[in-house]
């Protein structure tokens, strides 16, 4: 089977009856991505001027920031949204796309070298969870309640997003990445929360909490409002206004590095999307 989520490259083929690529355009594409050579839907390739590691991290964690946050969570300007796990792949993205909106925009992270980052990026309020009460700071800088809340960390994490969410805030879950079979701690984080984390993703489950909404894996139910998403994300990163920040903290090359770089991505000290460059 085939592995790896979304690439860039080079089309250096095509069936008979695809029109919207030709042979040595520039794409970027979703799934066989671990591979020298991957065949991907015509439809799903995303036409870019060159294939460079910004535009991977754009496919899908900067389509999935966007399309969950402008379609799913309709954020208005001036309401004040939090993203856990701000410095990631798609942390990052959902952090530009909410100050995009006028937002008060409050960000979690774990290091000094990523709140450099947020701030760079124009987050209003950065809590650092390993030297700082997560929940108390929320609550000092938003006593009324967050309205919005993009959650991809789950367990503990997740429950204190609820605690702090506004009467009728949305809570929009991207992933639970606490409580995947990577961290020795998952079953303690999963205990953590009032909702299953797991269920509520793969279920693509809407739940109310008395007025608020959780939306679980947050994307559009019309998925033909995606493709506005797309067009978006494309036309923000060439104009200039969106950043696609690439994880230079290690360089991962060739098939063989792969699993170093899953290692690395799931360790918690990368900042922007982890890339391999297949050789």
């Amino acid at each position: 089977f085939s592995l790896g989520a979304e690439g860039g490259g080079v089309v250096i083929a095509i069936g008979s009856e695809v029109t919207n690529v030709k042979v040595g355009d520039a794409v970027c594409f979703v799934g066989s991505a671990f591979a020298e050579y991957s065949r991907c839907k015509a439809k799903l390739l995303w036409n870019i001027p060159e294939a460079s590691k910004e535009y991977v991290g754009l496919r899908i964690s900067g389509l999935t920031a966007c399309a969950m946050l402008e379609q799913t969570g309709k954020l208005k300007k001036g309401e004040k949204v939090l993203i856990t796990a701000a410095a990631g792949g798609a942390g990052h993205f959902a952090v530009q796309f909410a100050k995009l909106s006028g937002c008060e925009v409050f960000g979690t992270c774990g290091s000094d070298a990523k709140a450099k980052v947020l701030k760079k990026l124009g987050c209003d309020h950065i809590i650092n969870y390993k030297t700082q009460d997560v929940e108390a700071e929320l609550k000092r800088l938003a006593p009324n309640g967050l309205d919005a809340v993009l959650e991809g960390v789950g367990g503990e994490m997740l429950q204190i997003a609820l605690e702090c969410l506004a009467p009728e805030g949305r809570l929009l879950q991207i992933g639970y990445i606490s409580e995947y079979p990577h961290n020795p701690a998952a079953a303690t984080e999963s205990a953590k929360n009032e909702v299953s984390a797991s269920e509520l993703f793969w279920k693509s489950q809407t739940i109310q909490r008395g007025k608020q909404t959780i939306y679980g894996n947050a994307w559009p139910k019309d998925f033909s409002l995606v493709n506005d998403s797309k067009n978006r994300v494309l036309s923000l990163f060439h104009d200039g206004a969106l950043q696609s920040i690439v994880d230079e903290n290690t360089e991962f090359i060739g098939l063989e590095s792969v699993s170093d770089a899953i290692t690395h991505m799931l360790s918690g000290k990368t900042i922007g999307k982890v890339v391999v460059k297949i050789s």
